[in-house]
Order: structure tokens, then sequence, then C-alpha cells
């Protein structure tokens, strides 16, 4: 995205403050998924934790993902990403992290919502998550991941580094914890956007602290574009998109 002017600098900025829910977008006119899904129940900690899972079609084990939502909850468009995992053969289970407080909210409510949760409490739900799918008797328990989007991002940082079983995490735009990063342990892809002032800028840190550790962490920086290039509208970049999707398919079907 080229900046013509003063106004479209702005417009940009105000794009970027208020960015809509996440959607991937992997291909014009690309099949519509087609696995069954279902929304279940799960303990975390005496909580009860709503998530809607979406399957693959084929029959045997899948490789699993957790699809941690943005500060939007999840929405409709959480929803079509996890159907778009398993559409490409994954298990995928998208939890809602604001259950605690009575579960996600219309868009104009949701950042207070989202504010008012413990960041701990999250990760705890976000474990919670994992232990679920490895009960899944449809489940490669050895190969479940996470993957997380902007506010998202920094939990699956977290769950890598709690979960020793965590096969992979995958981070959409999301923050880097400060401390913790040499307790990592699945290997980590982060994709940032050249203009995503608020975290890009930490990727090269990210990157020295992780591999000073001996953890593996690998990032491209998408650009020309902005936070949200991965989600229709107006910062949206349909080869970025495609890109980043790409990687991250290979990244987890390894």
């Amino acid at each position: 995205m080229k900046i013509a002017h003063y106004g479209a600098w702005t417009a940009a900025l105000v794009a970027l403050l208020v960015a809509g829910p996440v959607v991937i977008s992997t291909a014009r006119g690309a099949k519509p998924p087609s696995g069954a899904t279902e929304t279940v129940h799960y303990d975390s900690g005496g909580f009860n934790i709503d998530a809607f899972v979406a399957k693959a079609e084929s029959s045997g084990k899948h490789p699993a993902v957790i699809v941690i939502h943005d500060n939007q909850g999840l929405n409709d468009s959480i929803r079509d990403i996890a159907k778009q995992f398993a559409d490409a053969g994954f298990i995928a289970l998208a939890p809602d992290l604001t259950a605690r407080l009575g579960g996600t909210r219309s868009p104009e409510q949701m950042a207070e919502a989202v504010g008012k949760l413990s960041p701990l409490a999250t990760v705890q739900d976000a474990r919670a998550a994992f232990a679920y799918l490895q009960k899944d008797s449809d489940v490669d328990a050895a190969k479940i991941s996470t993957v997380g989007f902007g506010w998202g991002g920094w939990r699956s940082f977290m769950l890598a580094g709690s979960v020793p079983e965590l096969y992979r995490a995958v981070i959409y735009c999301g923050s880097t914890p400060t401390r913790g990063l040499e307790s990592e342990r699945a290997p980590v892809l982060a994709h940032y956007a050249q203009f995503d002032f608020r975290v890009t800028g930490n990727a090269l840190w990210t990157e020295k602290t992780m591999t000073a550790a001996g953890k593996k962490f690998t990032y491209f920086v998408y650009p020309g574009v902005y936070r949200a290039f991965y989600a229709p509208g107006a910062q949206y970049d349909a080869e970025a998109a495609k890109l980043a999707w790409t990687r991250t398919l290979e990244f987890l079907q390894k």
C-alpha cells in the first residue's frame, strides 16, 4: 500500500486501530470448507469454556490446531478460519476465551470485556483446550499445534512455553512475551506486517533471544501491508494473505 497524502495515512491508521474480525482468505474462488462442525464445552479449573470445533471429512487420526481468537472474540470470522483448517485436513478447536465473563459480546463491547480478562487465566484456558484435544480419539496427540491472531498471538507464545507436548505455534501479528522465551518448547512461526508499528519491531529481538536460547523461531515480514493484511477490509492484501496461509499450512504439516 502506498501512502499518497496525509488523509490516506490518517484513514489507514484509524483502520489499523479499529480493525474488524479476522478472516484468513486463502484464494478467490476456493471451494467452501466441507467438514463437520459443532460447539463443545470443556472444563478449565472449574470454569466452563465454550469452543467451536471443525473436523476434516476423512477418517482416521488428524493433526489438530487450537485457533486463538483476536480481541474480537470467537466470532464467525474465527469459525471460518477453523473450517479452513478442517478443509486442509486438521481438527480445529477455537475456544471462546471470554467465556469466563459470559462469552463473546458485540464488537463494540469486546474491547472492554477482553481488557477485564486475566492474561494468565486465558493461557490456562488455552492449556485446557490442548488437554481436551489430547482426549479426542480422532486427534493425533503428537501433532497438536496453536495459531493465534493479534491478541491471541501472545497466548500462542505462552502456550508454546508452558505445554511441553505442543507440536508447533504460529503467530499472526501478535506481541512477544517479555519474559520466558527460553522456555519455548515448540518451534514458532510468526507473520508480521511492515506497517504494524506496535509489534513488528520486536521480531529481531524475539529471534535473537530465542536463537540464543537454542529455540526455533522463524518469521516473515510482509512488505507494504498493515496489521490486518489477512483480514478482508481496508488493510486486506490478497497476495500477502495467501502467502502467509500457505506458509502456515506447510509449517504445521511438517
